[in-house]
């Protein structure tokens, strides 16, 4: 009681009137943060508010996660409120300040300015925006989001700027780190105490943004911890207001509310577990959480990591590309002779294998082999030990990337000796009309087997269909049908055994006979004549002697 009240009845009521009118300033800001009276919230647990304290006004936020409420009135015109908040260098943070405050129109009343400063205490940026404009707290003009140089707390002091300001409207501050999608991440995550306490890293979030219809989140857990849930809340709509191409949370989803599928979010495991969620049933144990969406356009999502018991390193990936990754050959694989082992190569086209395994058969699959596949970024090879001629080798690769997707290629070689063709012509110099015959011999090949004899002049192609011999010699005839340089040579198409060869290529001469050898009947036959002629000429005069 006052001493100085004359009246002890005005007193009391003076005080009991004191009292509302505090519940009425501090009441909205009570009922938003009603979790924080909680005291095994995460809310209760890591923010903390400090009023007329030494160092003034601030609130603590222990991991950039949690939404600061400020009430109407409570940061007053030429007033200024401190949040500190532990941030990693070189992480993505999107720092926003909105609410009742934000005015696009022509009578705006509040005008919140921002001031970043590092650990150190030195002054990283201002961001001072007209009354009602929302601040964009990128680590430069044109940055969407904050990127901290060096790690540490980071204090963010709204101000409510005496100059320029005519009100004290609600405003609420927020620091998330932002992840990209089809990207993996790693986070610490420890179980809850038995007094029911979180730790710092029980539970953890991150927000992201995509326009793609379809995802799918990969959650690999270690086998020294159980995970109690990961949560995926949708967080915006088509109505949302946007800062710098990125929408923002719908507020009241930022306190736990829903309306429809937006909003709820909560760090806290017995509260709403939003739009799609996946549970471990045992230490270890791998989650996925698929979703689809009608919605088009960006869309803001926080996904929510809570652990139960245990601790350890959690991957996880926001997979939103399906159906584009693949496996093409890294060049052909050739012939293969016997003496050869295979490197079978083959390369991602988009994304980074992660393992891979070549599985071969060289009796159509009756039985087989499989071999680890060595990985270098997106490519993976394997070798395939040396066959005997005449195998048919078949085989197939199953390769995963980083961002789970089964990529699989088939395909085959045969190994083949290798196979030779000599020829020659006889003769080498013919004349028009005379025959020509290519002699040759097939080395690497038993048996018979067909050849074909190509016969190229200047005017004229001719082909021969031969078959070797046993001990792989052939012969072929042909006429030269015109003079000139004739060229000859073999083609072997190839066998089950032996590969496809070309011979060496033979000149053969083709000239105009001689007179002699043109006319050498009608010569000889009148000289034979002249001589016959001349005997009986000869024996008749001999009688009339």
């Amino acid at each position: 009681m006052n001493p100085k009240c004359a009246n002890t009845t005005k007193c009391a009521l003076a005080l009991l009137a004191l009292a509302f009118a505090l519940t009425l300033v501090f009441s909205p800001f009570a009922c938003v943060r009603a979790e924080a009276a909680t005291e095994h919230s995460e809310q209760g647990q890591f923010v903390q508010t400090y009023i007329n304290s030494e160092k003034g006004n601030w609130t603590s936020v222990a991991k950039p996660m949690f939404p600061v409420y400020f009430n109407e009135s409570q940061i007053g015109i030429g007033s200024n409120w401190s949040i500190v908040q532990p941030l990693l260098a070189n992480h993505s943070y999107n720092v926003y300040c909105y609410g009742a405050w934000v005015n696009n129109g022509s009578a705006p009343k509040t005008d919140y300015d921002i001031y970043v400063y590092n650990p150190r205490g030195i002054l990283e940026s201002e961001h001072t925006e007209a009354a009602g404009f929302p601040e964009h707290l990128g680590t430069r003009a044109g940055n969407t989001f904050f990127v901290p140089e060096t790690s540490g707390n980071y204090t963010f002091v709204v101000v409510n700027d005496a100059r320029q300001s005519n009100g004290t409207q609600q405003a609420t501050f927020m620091v998330m780190e932002n992840i990209e999608t089809d990207q993996w991440y790693t986070q610490h995550i420890e179980g809850k105490s038995y007094t029911n306490l979180s730790s710092l890293t029980t539970s953890w979030a991150y927000e992201f943004v995509t326009d793609k219809p379809n995802m799918e989140i990969w959650i690999q857990v270690p086998p020294t911890l159980d995970m109690y849930e990961a949560r995926l809340y949708v967080m915006s709509d088509s109505h949302s207001l946007v800062i710098n191409d990125l929408p923002l949370p719908w507020e009241p989803g930022l306190y736990g509310n829903v309306s429809g599928k937006v909003g709820g979010y909560s760090l806290d495991s017995e509260n709403y577990r939003g739009v799609a969620y996946a549970s471990c049933e045992y230490r270890g144990k791998d989650m996925m959480i698929n979703y689809s969406t009608t919605s088009t356009g960006k869309t803001l999502y926080h996904l929510v990591l809570i652990g139960e018991s245990g601790s350890g390193n959690v991957d996880f990936l926001i997979k939103t590309q399906f159906g584009d990754a693949c496996l093409t050959t890294s060049g052909l694989v050739g012939r293969i002779y016997p003496s050869n082992t295979t490197t079978i190569t083959y390369v991602s086209n988009s994304t980074n294998l992660t393992n891979a395994v070549l599985k071969y058969s060289t009796d159509q699959w009756n039985s087989s082999k499989t071999v680890e596949m060595t990985i270098a970024t997106r490519n993976c090879s394997a070798v395939v030990p040396a066959q005997r001629a005449g195998t048919v080798v078949e085989y197939r690769v199953v390769a995963n990337d980083v961002l789970m997707n089964e990529l699989v290629a088939e395909g085959n070689f045969t190994v083949k000796q290798a196979g030779m063709l000599n020829i020659t012509a006889v003769p080498e110099i013919a004349y028009l009309g005379e025959n020509v015959t290519i002699q040759g011999v097939l080395t690497g090949q038993n048996g018979s087997v067909p050849l074909t004899v190509q016969l190229m002049g200047s005017l004229d192609t001719n082909q021969i269909e031969c078959r070797t011999l046993m001990n792989g010699s052939f012969t072929a005839t042909f006429q030269p049908n015109a003079t000139g340089i004739w060229v000859a040579n073999a083609v072997f198409a190839g066998s089950n055994s032996v590969f496809a060869c070309d011979s060496n290529q033979v000149m053969v001469k083709v000239t105009e006979p001689t007179f002699i050898a043109k006319n050498g009947v009608f010569v000889g036959g009148g000289f034979i004549g002249a001589i016959a002629i001349g005997g009986v000429v000869f024996f008749i005069r001999k009688r009339r002697q």
